[in-house]
């Protein structure tokens, strides 16, 4: 709860769910909008929902909620000549591509070492033997099984990754078994004196570079696997890291455009919340104090959240500042904020909004409806009635109008505006929050100051989700005659 100007206050709920103040988390949750059809000469309440579906500009949503438009991200594309020529695309993602020739000409020259080596090893222990074909040999068996293993592991077996685990396996092996006798059959056919005086020797010389070959295909496409997975899980968590890190200044900025404080009006006392679903979110308050005895009170509910429900949110803010003035009533401040953004923004981004102007001279709330929840109006003599004058929501039809209705607030009467976050948050068993609930708890609740009202109200409704997640923005504002 911050101490604003003139020791107006206005209670912070953070993106968490975490009242600022107290530090009690505040589990979110929230369903999509509903239909109330009217009864035969009863008011009929216009939800988002039946309006987008049957206007001239309706286009078919999933659900109840519309997909947001998302900017367009350009990404830079790193040029051909930075790679090595690509096979073909295979699953997860990964592409065959040759080796660069960096690696080749290391792998090369590994093998010819530990072929050295063997060689070494069979002249020192054989004495009288030939020492160029051993070396000749020993070098190019140590040579097939290497790149056998590396052109098998870098080349085919992404190819069957797809395939079963078995499948995948014996192709594995059967490559890199007919791989490694080929090439050493072809060695071997340089040779053909020394094969054909050693044969059963140089029969066991190739089925163990064939085992050889095969272990260390297998290791290295394992160890390829495994790094593959590592830079992935990496890439993601860097990915992750941004976008939270992007989320925290579309937080802050969103948190900055709701009121700082609640203005001194005569006779008037003002408290709000908002609870954003998902970081930031498209539910919006305001107060606009045109003078010293008009106040403007504006909640709105923008379709659909997150990123782009917030941007339209700031952008319906800012109309709502520049089109609102002292001698423009809210039936007219409506039709022009409908104007304005059915001319902005495509077919599937629409928004509720219920705009009053109260006269504290003469106790008097005039207002209009554009789709909204009705906001209640709790008498202090216990009737409980609805702020109805509806209109369509904003953005669906280019030529709209807009009802108006005044009402007058006595002492002690208390004036609910809300957002459906509140009265469709959903139990575990999906029955949801629902209006006589919210009112029950502002009757129960009612001598409370209203900054600790709209906590109770808050702390209710997370006692009614049982912690479960938010499905909706959740805003409430309460202003109470004195």
């Amino acid at each position: 709860m911050d101490q604003g100007e003139g020791g107006g206050r206005r209670i912070v709920m953070d993106v968490s769910g975490e009242d600022t103040q107290s530090g009690r988390l505040r589990p979110q949750a929230s369903v999509g909008r509903t239909v109330q059809s009217a009864p035969p000469g009863g008011r009929h309440i216009i939800r988002p929902k039946t309006l987008f579906e049957h206007s001239k500009r309706s286009a078919r949503v999933n659900g109840t909620t519309t997909t947001a438009p998302v900017p367009e991200i350009g990404i830079a594309a790193r040029t051909f000549q930075s790679y090595v020529p690509v096979v073909r695309e295979v699953a997860r993602g990964r592409a065959t591509a040759m080796p660069p020739l960096r690696l080749l000409l290391a792998w090369a020259l590994g093998s010819f070492i530990v072929g050295s080596i063997v060689a070494a090893g069979i002249s020192f222990t054989r004495q009288g033997v030939d020492v160029w074909p051993v070396f000749f040999i020993s070098v190019m068996f140590a040579e097939v099984v290497g790149f056998t293993a590396l052109l098998s592991a870098r080349l085919l077996f992404p190819l069957f990754e797809r395939l079963p685990y078995a499948l995948n396996l014996a192709l594995q092996v059967f490559t890199l078994f007919a791989g490694t006798l080929f090439g050493s059959v072809m060695i071997l056919t340089a040779q053909p004196y020394f094969t054909l005086a050693r044969l059963r020797t140089v029969a066991v010389i190739v089925l163990v570079n064939a085992v050889l070959s095969v272990i260390v295909g297998i290791a290295l496409h394992t160890y390829d696997s495994m790094r593959h997975q590592i830079e992935q899980q990496y890439q993601a968590l860097r990915e992750k890291e941004s976008m939270e890190r992007e989320l925290a200044i579309a937080r802050e900025v969103q948190r900055e455009l709701l009121p700082r404080a609640c203005p001194l009006m005569p006779g008037l006392s003002l408290s709000g919340a908002c609870r954003p679903a998902i970081g930031v979110g498209g539910d919006y308050y305001d107060y606009l104090q045109f003078s010293e005895d008009r106040l403007g009170l504006v909640i709105a509910d923008v379709a659909g959240k997150g990123i782009p429900a917030a941007l339209l949110m700031a952008g319906l803010q800012a109309s709502v500042r520049s089109l609102a003035g002292l001698a423009v009533e809210p039936g007219e401040v409506n039709r022009r904020l409908n104007g304005m953004l059915y001319r902005s923004t495509s077919t599937s981004r629409y928004a509720t909004l219920f705009f009053a102007v109260y006269d504290s001279r003469r106790r008097l709330l005039q207002y209009s409806n554009a789709g909204h929840f009705p906001p209640l109006h709790l008498r202090a003599r216990g009737v409980v009635d609805r702020l109805t004058a509806d209109g369509i929501p904003l953005g669906l039809m280019e030529e709209a109008s807009y009802g108006q209705g005044q009402r007058e607030l006595a002492a002690g009467d208390l004036l609910a505006l809300y957002t459906d976050g509140i009265v469709e948050a959903p139990s575990p068993e999906g029955v949801e929050f629902g209006e006589d609930r919210l009112v029950e708890v502002l009757r129960r609740h009612e001598t409370d100051d209203l900054d600790g009202l709209v906590i109770r109200v808050m702390d209710e409704l997370s006692l009614w989700t049982q912690g479960g997640p938010a499905h909706d923005d959740a805003t409430l504002v309460l202003v109470r005659a004195t």
